[in-house]
């Protein structure tokens, strides 16, 4: 008797379902024949082909919507939910079209000239710092042909986080610190000097500088690129004015040039050593990696940084934008005003230089009676194995003359 029951439901679902059957295989005959006719029609004549519609056919989108459509007869079976369109990819962007040669009417030829891209930036920041308690300093690249030859300017904004203060607008006063030497970049520092304080310890703010060509490139155009130089906090504000107020914790401090090419270990341990000995335990020394510190000099380095004498920066960087000699007076201005409130003074020269203070002096002693300037500059004395002093004369002894 259960078997009879179970054969007449069979046949009861089977009857249901007839009609949806024969919608079923009227679809898939009708492909069929079409696939089938499709092969016969010449393929200039069609945009696609009988195996792409056989491939629509046989991807599990189909049989997806097809459940989809039969569940929805019947509202006790929860429905499959039809995944979203895909979109089409972007085609890329049509290519300008060229400006061409015309005649005129007075019978001219006016020919044409078609700009494409840009033969460098028009600044490329490094660093901003505060100077005080209204001005900061902006170091930064620009376009050489844009400072040789162009009128570029720059306009400084301070921006205060508090929304009840309006933002303050001076006009920044460039510096080409490199003399010329720039190659497809010069050296630029911005100076931005406010009527008034700006900035405290309760709001934060930020520097912007609109930095534009004035037709410098392309005289048909004046464009003004505006970025944000620096961004400070209330904390960075305290930061600052506990730093500009105390003493420095310097007496001597050392702004290295870029480092770059096969240094000589051997060479960088002897000047690092003098040179410390020199300015005696209160003193620092920033070095400069622009692809000459590699795994020997890394070494010599490393105790050094252990024991707080010296900084190593990563500048290699820099080297994507031509200029002078490794863009060494980017990063010796960099230098100066990052640190320049934390020491008495500061040194600049090389690595193959060495600092001689005459007898019975010592460096404490030269630059205390240089107290009343501001700056001074070293004579410069060439040094070789056939440059030495006659006093000096039998008092070096060889390695093998002292075993």
């Amino acid at each position: 008797m259960s078997k009879e029951k179970e054969r007449r439901m069979f046949v009861g679902v089977v009857w249901n379902c007839a009609a949806e059957l024969k919608l079923l295989l009227t679809v898939l005959l009708f492909l069929c024949s079409l696939i089938t006719l499709l092969h016969y029609i010449p393929s200039r004549l069609i945009s696609f082909s009988p195996i792409d519609l056989g491939s629509c056919i046989s991807t599990p989108a189909a049989p997806l919507h097809f459940v989809s459509h039969l569940n929805a007869t019947n509202s006790s079976t929860p429905s499959a939910t039809t995944p979203p369109p895909t979109s089409a990819a972007t085609p890329p962007p049509e290519p300008p079209s060229l400006e061409k040669d015309r005649l005129l009417q007075n019978g001219v030829v006016k020919r044409a000239f078609n700009p494409f891209g840009s033969a460098a930036y028009n600044f490329i920041l490094m660093s901003a710092y505060r100077g005080g308690y209204n001005t900061f300093a902006v170091m930064g690249l620009g376009s050489k042909p844009l400072h040789v030859y162009g009128k570029p300017s720059y306009r400084c904004e301070w921006v205060s986080s508090h929304k009840q203060k309006n933002p303050i607008s001076v006009v920044g006063h460039k510096i080409l610190p490199d003399w010329g030497y720039g190659r497809v970049y010069t050296v630029l520092v911005i100076n931005c000097t406010f009527p008034v304080p700006v900035g405290n310890g309760e709001t934060g703010g930020k520097l912007l500088v609109h930095a534009t060509t004035n037709g410098g490139g392309d005289t048909n155009f004046n464009t003004t690129d505006t970025f944000e130089a620096l961004s400070e906090t209330g904390q960075d504000f305290v930061n600052f004015t506990s730093v500009y107020e105390a003493p420095p914790k310097y007496d001597f401090f050392y702004c290295g040039s870029s480092l770059y090419g096969n240094l000589s270990p051997q060479r960088v341990r002897e000047w690092l050593a003098f040179h410390v000995r020199l300015f005696g335990e209160k003193s620092h020394f920033v070095i400069h990696d622009a692809g000459g510190v590699h795994k020997g000099v890394m070494e010599v380095l490393k105790p050094w940084m252990d024991k707080g004498y010296v900084t190593l920066q990563d500048i290699r960087d820099q080297e994507r934008f031509d200029g002078y000699y490794h863009n060494q007076f980017l990063i010796v201005n960099d230098c100066l005003q990052r640190y320049k409130f934390q020491a008495k003074w500061m040194f600049f020269f090389d690595v193959d230089e060495y600092i001689f203070v005459p007898k019975k002096s010592t460096i404490k002693s030269v630059v205390k009676s240089l107290s009343d300037f501001t700056q001074f500059t070293i004579e410069q004395m060439p040094m070789s194995n056939k440059l030495c002093l006659e006093e000096d004369r039998g008092k070096s002894y060889r390695a093998s003359e002292m075993a």
